[in-house]
């Protein structure tokens, strides 16, 4: 199996257990993520989390096709831009704090719970092409 469909089968379902994760545990992410941007360590904290992610993808998937896999590929790489301002600005994540006030409490569990859906969507949406169309 060629190493761009096994990494675009790893996001899928990676992507899927996230959305139903965040669509089912809402208040257990937002206690996640509602302190980060207080903390300066918070920026090194989603960098650590989300860099292997976008890394191995831009490795293995860099498919620029305007087709579905393009959808792993830029996922990829903004995971990958995201973490490098955050480790090269360790305090660029706390510019989202407003965001975080404006929503906090049951706005944010509904946020999360539409963010939960839209990565499920797009897992399934890269589930069907990564298992089925290759």
């Amino acid at each position: 199996m060629p190493i761009d469909v096994l990494i675009a089968r790893w996001v899928a379902i990676l992507w899927i257990l996230c959305g139903a994760s965040h669509l089912f545990h809402p208040k257990i992410w937002a206690a996640l993520l509602l302190p980060l941007p207080e903390r300066e360590t918070g920026g090194f904290i989603l960098a650590g989390m989300s860099l292997p992610v976008g890394l191995l993808v831009i490795l293995g998937h860099n498919i620029w096709v305007w087709d579905l896999p393009v959808i792993v590929t830029v996922a990829g790489w903004a995971t990958s831009l995201k973490s490098a301002i955050y480790l090269l600005f360790p305090r660029a994540h706390m510019r989202v704090r407003g965001s975080a006030e404006r929503i906090s409490g049951g706005g944010m569990e509904r946020s999360l719970r539409v963010v939960g859906v839209v990565i499920l969507l797009l897992g399934a949406l890269v589930a069907y092409d990564a298992f089925w169309r290759r």
